[in-house]
C-alpha cells in the first residue's frame, strides 16, 4: 500500500505576506537577467496552496478506496460464512436422513425375525460347549477291551498257556457268570447285545468281560498252546511260529474292525444337551448320563428327521439365516458319518484281502525234483 505525506501549510500575517511579495520582487527584479523574464518564483507560491489541496484529496481518495476495499472483503467474508455454514446444515441434515433411514430398515428387519436366534441352532451350540469328561468317567475304553481279547488269542492269558481241559472248563464258568449281562440270552455269543444298542455299558467288569468274550468267540475262540523255547529249536516248531504269525495278522485285521465298531458305541459324551435335543423330536431310545458317539449322531438326525408337531410348525417361520444354519448343521453330520464310512470301508478291504489269503493257504505245495 503507498502511504501519502502532506506538507502542513504555515498561516502568515498579512505583513508578512506582504514583505514576502516585495522581497520576491525585488529578487526577481534583480534577476531578470538570469531567469529572462520568468516569475517562477511568485508562479510556485501561487500553486502551493493547489497542490496542498490535491496532495490532501488523493489522500482523501485513497483512504476512501482502502475502507472501501476493506468493507467490500468483510462483506465476502460473512458470505462465505454463511455458504459454509449453509453446507453444514445440509450436511447434517443428510447425515439424519440417513440415520433415520437406517434405523428403519432395522427396524423393519427386527420386526421380521431375520435376527431371531434359531433354536435348533442353539441346541447345537449347548452340545460345543459342554465340558469335557472327567478322566473316571472313560477309563474303559473299546480299545482295552480289543486288547484283551487280542491277549487271548496270542496266549498271553493262564487259560489259554494252560490249554485242553483246563481252558475248556474256564470258558464254561466264565459263560455261566456272565452270558446273562443286560438280559441277554447269552452275551458272549450274540452280537445282537452290541448292536442294539447305541451305547454300551462299561461300568462294571462283568459288563467288560461279556464284551472282551463276544469279540474273542468271534475272532479266535479256541486258540492253541503258546510255543516254549523248546519247541522252537526245531524244524517244525520253526514251521508251526511261521503259520501263527500269519494267523496273528489276519486276526489283528478282525480285531482292528470291531475296535472301530466298538468305539461308537462306548460312552463318550455327556448326555445333558442331547436331551433336550431329543425333547423336540420323537426320539424314544434311552439316554444314559454318558452317551456314544452312535447315539449322539442317532439323537441328532432324529431331530430333523423326525421333529415332533410343535417343531414341525416352528420351522416353517424359520428365517433363510436359520435354515442355512440348519443346512450347515446337516452337511457336517454327512461329513462325519462319510469319514466313519471311508474308516471303516478301509478295514473292511484289509479284511477281505485277509480272507483272500486264507482261502489261497495250502494251494501250492514244494516240488520235489530229484
Amino acid at each position: 500500500m503507498r502511504i501519502f505525506y502532506t506538507e502542513v501549510p504555515i498561516k502568515y500575517s498579512r505583513f508578512q505576506i506582504s514583505l514576502m511579495t516585495f522581497l520576491l520582487i525585488f529578487l526577481a527584479s534583480g534577476s531578470a537577467a538570469q531567469f529572462r523574464g520568468c516569475q517562477c518564483g511568485a508562479i510556485r507560491a501561487m500553486h502551493s496552496d493547489t497542490q496542498s489541496h490535491i496532495t490532501l484529496e488523493t489522500t482523501e481518495s485513497a483512504r476512501n478506496i482502502i475502507d472501501a476495499m476493506r468493507s467490500q472483503t468483510q462483506q465476502n467474508s460473512r458470505y462465505l460464512d454463511r455458504q459454509v455454514k449453509a453446507a453444514e446444515r445440509i450436511a447434517d441434515a443428510s447425515s439424519q436422513n440417513n440415520a433415520q433411514l437406517e434405523r428403519s430398515r432395522i427396524r423393519a428387519a427386527s420386526e421380521s425375525g431375520r435376527f431371531d436366534p434359531n433354536p435348533d441352532y442353539c441346541l447345537v451350540l449347548d452340545t460345543a460347549i459342554t465340558p469335557v469328561l472327567p478322566v473316571e468317567l472313560i477309563a474303559t475304553s473299546a480299545s482295552s477291551l480289543v486288547q484283551n481279547a487280542s491277549a487271548w488269542s496270542r496266549g498271553k492269558v493262564a487259560p489259554v498257556v494252560a490249554n485242553g481241559l483246563q481252558m475248556a472248563a474256564f470258558l464254561a464258568r466264565e459263560r455261566e457268570e456272565i452270558k446273562a449281562v443286560a438280559g441277554s440270552l447269552d452275551a458272549t455269543t450274540d452280537w445282537a447285545y452290541m448292536l442294539e444298542r447305541p451305547t454300551l455299558d462299561f461300568s462294571t467288569e462283568t459288563k467288560q468281560r461279556a464284551v472282551s468274550r463276544l469279540i474273542s468267540n468271534t475272532v479266535d475262540p479256541f486258540p492253541s498252546k503258546p510255543l516254549s523255547e523248546e519247541d522252537l529249536r526245531t524244524p517244525e516248531g520253526l514251521s508251526e511260529a511261521v503259520r501263527r504269525r500269519a494267523t496273528e495278522a489276519r486276526n489283528q485285521t478282525a480285531f482292528s474292525a470291531i475296535e472301530l465298531s466298538l468305539n461308537l458305541v462306548s460312552p463318550s459324551i455327556p448326555a445333558t444337551p442331547f436331551r433336550n435335543i431329543a425333547a423336540r423330536s420323537r426320539y424314544d431310545g434311552e439316554i444314559p448320563d454318558i452317551i456314544s458317539e452312535l447315539q449322539a449322531l442317532d439323537i441328532r438326525i432324529n431331530a430333523y428327521y423326525a421333529p415332533d408337531a410343535e417343531t414341525l410348525e416352528m420351522r416353517h417361520t424359520k428365517t433363510e439365516r436359520a435354515l442355512l444354519q440348519d443346512l450347515i448343521d446337516l452337511l457336517a453330520l454327512n461329513t462325519r458319518m462319510a469319514h466313519l464310512r471311508l474308516q471303516q470301508e478301509s478295514r473292511s478291504a484289509i479284511l477281505q484281502a485277509a480272507l483272500l489269503g486264507l482261502l489261497t493257504d495250502g494251494t501250492t505245495t514244494n516240488l520235489n525234483l530229484q
